[in-house]
């Protein structure tokens, strides 16, 4: 076989070679990709998927309807008031030396506004005869009713200059009923009028003691009252006696304490006076 023969038969081996490698069902296939795992380090937490919510339609909030409480009605305190029983003076202040404002008549009804700082002796109420105006009540002249506790307690303007002031004299010894009794005259020498008095005559020999409060300076003559004194005004002259006697003391010495006071039972301003008797 000649040299040339070969050549040619290599040369067309060659080309059924390339030929070859050409066609469609020798085209080599890719290798499909391999997933590679991420590894985290051991101590590293692994991350956290959060859902992220789409926003939701919010209901939009409901007015309700909130009760609106009316201011409760706290009950007024009732206003005490007094119902006068006797007559009864009422004043510019808390004692029988103010100025006279009214004459209240029994059975009148007074509205209280206000309490005395002393003892309780006095109401200060509105005049019953002008709204606009008040004066000081004699407490046991009036029943009350309603709660004073609440009341304010009051001071009073100040007291006239002018003071009670009396005079008082012994007069003699008379008879009653078979009873002997020491007579006194009394003399308002001040400028407020006296509405009561007090009278205790002692036998200081024996101890004997005859006592007794009036609310009148009557003039007596022997058991017959023959002038009514009541008040005792400034100026005026009235008169005190003492109980009966048991005994003649025409001849024993007596002392008297006498007291006149400016409102009736003893009340308001009191002034006292001692002397020895020798009848």
């Amino acid at each position: 076989m000649s040299k040339k023969f070969i050549i040619i038969v290599c040369h067309l081996l060659l080309c059924l070679g390339l030929f070859g490698c050409n066609l469609p069902g020798n085209v080599p296939t890719e290798p499909a990709p391999t997933e590679t795992a991420l590894l985290l380090p051991s101590d590293t937490p692994l991350p956290t998927l959060t859902a992220t919510l789409a926003p939701s339609e919010t209901p939009a909030a409901t007015a309700t309807e909130t009760a609106t409480l009316a201011p409760s009605e706290t009950p007024t305190p009732e206003i005490p008031t007094a119902e006068v029983f006797r007559e009864t003076n009422c004043r510019t202040g808390p004692a029988g030396n103010y100025d006279l404002v009214a004459i209240i008549a029994p059975g009148t009804t007074v509205e209280i506004i206000g309490a005395d700082l002393g003892a309780g002796y006095y109401w200060f109420i509105r005049n019953p005869e002008n709204p606009d105006q008040s004066c000081w009540l004699l407490a046991q002249n009036a029943k009350v009713t309603g709660n004073t506790s609440l009341l304010p307690a009051l001071s009073p303007m100040p007291s006239p200059t002018s003071a009670p002031a009396f005079q008082v004299a012994f007069k003699n010894f008379d008879v009653c009923k078979g009873g002997y009794f020491a007579r006194f005259s009394i003399t308002n020498t001040g400028d407020v009028q006296f509405r009561s008095a007090y009278i205790k005559v002692t036998n200081t020999k024996n101890g004997e003691v005859q006592e007794q409060s009036l609310n009148a300076f009557d003039l007596t003559e022997g058991c017959i009252i023959a002038k009514n004194v009541a008040p005792l005004l400034p100026g005026q002259t009235g008169h005190l006696d003492s109980p009966r006697f048991n005994k003649d003391h025409r001849n024993q010495r007596l002392t008297a304490i006498i007291m006149v006071c400016t409102e009736q039972n003893l009340k308001g301003t009191c002034v006292t006076q001692t002397l020895d008797v020798r009848p």
